[in-house]
């Protein structure tokens, strides 16, 4: 039986309409492997009840969620220990690579018999933390069955620039650097009706309409002045046809305001329209609406683009900057155009200030160096809107290039094809670094915190049941509640033999967990716990 396993739940919100690249990147994937994926069964190791509760009500909510729920089990990550030592699951796999990668190798180190592959996704690689999280991966206790799994040729290179800079050479990441591309999902396949989309839009039938799909964000996503400037430019030159530029996606009031001041100040009021916050239906009719997607992005946090494939599985040329993942996306003269980008990076002083800057601060100091070709971007988006006949042909190679590398079906087989190769490798290896002990970043509670308490750790008083404990036992009053994400480790058996076997009389505390241990055949260390919450809610109390 082949089984998926994963400590992500991959879904981050419980809204239906999802706008963030890495949510919509995170929640397709998981509706495509459920559906794709060739796996027997399912194991997602949700954070929280609530998190278990989300993720439950979201299969459950997909059109054929009852058959695709059958095969998952949704367990509390309490049970990763004991999991991890009697599965064999085919991968361990999480949307992210920073937080679940290493702490999932110690974890695999000191409790898997088997060398269980573990793999992670890259998305934005331009954090202010990205040194310490490197270290963290490259200290961790990987091998040849793991891999970070990397959105594009750009993003697995800057990643390994990076794991080098971190590394000096010394200390290398024993695992691989995979690339599979993210997904698109099945429904911006279905052609929309232009005609239909564009009276909804309020759009004339014969007008040039270039979209924008994005955070807009100049610090988090691209700069669009630049953009506004040239489509002045197209729109003057344009000879009384009709030009219309929609920029549609999040943004925050100061971002809002200064597109909107510049749309004002360069006279662009009917030509330019600023959509905030759109739904997917919304988004769906300018895709359709649409001759041609622009995409000027100027900002290093971009690995990948799901805009761009949405907007060529939609039939839509692109013109967007030849930077990061989007060389991996677009194919030059065939499905769009690639814009040329120059970069510098700040000034020494700016670059040194980094870690303390606010971090979309420091990303602005970075994409304000980058320099997308203005020139070249208003030819590109001026020969596409006055040339449909160019625009069809490269939408409808767009669209062929979607369906055959980006639709969810061929990304989940691309994946599994990485997943059983590393499985094939952990067949012939031990656990990576079974026996090198804890993780180093779990620091001992015990040394840390020890001294905190007003009684010395380790102290073995005489314990009895109290007064509100014989209450609890004779039914007068109810048993303290358990908080639910805790009821994996709350052992009721063991709770229950805590109090009745003291009904014989006093006992010293270490006797008495011995005893109950024994009866219960469990550890000491979770019977020691135990008796602390029951001394906690005075079940129990020292004599």
């Amino acid at each position: 039986m082949r089984t998926f396993a994963s400590a992500d739940t991959f879904i981050e919100s419980s809204q239906s309409s999802l706008r963030l690249g890495r949510l919509v990147a995170n929640a397709t994937f998981l509706e495509a492997l459920l559906r794709h994926g060739p796996y027997d069964r399912f194991e997602f190791f949700c954070p929280t009840d609530a998190e278990k509760k989300r993720l439950g009500e979201w299969i459950g909510s997909l059109p054929d969620g009852r058959h695709l729920g059958s095969r998952v089990e949704l367990r509390s990550p309490f049970e990763l220990p004991s999991r991890f030592a009697e599965a064999d699951w085919e991968v361990v796999h999480s949307g992210g690579w920073s937080r679940y990668l290493p702490a999932l190798a110690w974890l695999r180190a000191r409790y898997a018999r088997h060398a269980i592959p573990l793999t992670g996704t890259i998305h934005s690689l331009n954090d202010p933390s990205m040194a310490s999280m490197l270290r963290r991966l490259s200290e961790a206790p990987l091998g040849a069955c793991d891999a970070v799994i990397c959105t594009s040729r750009d993003g697995r290179e800057s990643f390994r620039r990076q794991l080098d800079l971190v590394n000096g050479g010394h200390q290398p990441f024993f695992g691989r650097l995979e690339v599979a591309p993210l997904g698109v999902d099945e429904r911006y396949f279905a052609p929309g009706n232009k005609s239909r989309s564009r009276r909804k839009l309020s759009v004339q039938d014969g007008a040039g309409v270039a979209f924008w799909m994005g955070r807009l964000s100049a610090a988090s996503k691209a700069d669009l002045h630049p953009l506004l400037y040239q489509w002045r430019q197209i729109v003057t030159e344009a000879s009384g046809k009709d030009r219309l530029l929609v920029l549609a996606g999040g943004g925050s009031e100061g971002d809002l305001k200064s597109l909107r001041e510049t749309v004002a100040e360069l006279g662009l009021g009917n030509s330019v329209r600023i959509r905030a916050d759109i739904e997917d239906s919304e988004k769906l009719d300018w895709l359709a609406a649409a001759n041609v997607f622009v995409s000027p992005v100027d900002n290093h946090q971009e690995t990948f683009g799901i805009a761009l494939v949405e907007a060529m599985a939609a039939g839509l040329p692109v013109v967007a900057s030849n930077w990061d993942g989007y060389k991996d996306l677009v194919e030059e003269g065939i499905t769009g155009f690639l814009i040329g980008t120059r970069w510098v990076p700040p000034p020494p002083d700016v670059v040194a200030l980094r870690a303390l800057l606010e971090p979309n601060l420091a990303q602005l100091t970075s994409s304000q160096g980058v320099a997308v070709d203005p020139s070249a971007l208003r030819k590109a988006l001026t020969s596409l809107l006055d040339d449909p006949d160019l625009a069809q042909r490269m939408g409808e190679a767009g669209r062929k290039k979607a369906r055959r590398s980006f639709a969810w079906e061929a990304v989940i087989g691309r994946l599994s094809d990485i997943w059983a190769d590393l499985k094939r490798n952990s067949q012939a290896m031990a656990v990576p670094g079974v026996g090198r002990g804890n993780d180093p970043e779990i620091l001992d509670p015990v040394d840390a915190f020890g001294h905190y308490g007003s009684e010395p750790m380790g102290a073995d008083p005489i314990v009895r049941i109290s007064e509100l404990g014989l209450s609890i036992l004779q039914g007068k009053i109810p048993m303290p509640p358990t908080f639910g994400d805790l009821m994996p480790i709350s052992n009721g058996k063991l709770l229950t033999s805590l109090v009745l076997e003291l009904r014989a009389g006093n006992r010293k505390l270490s006797e008495h967990l011995a005893a109950c241990a024994k009866v219960t055949n469990s550890g000491e260390e979770a019977s020691l716990w135990l008796a602390h919450w029951l001394l906690k809610y005075g079940v129990l109390e020292v004599v």
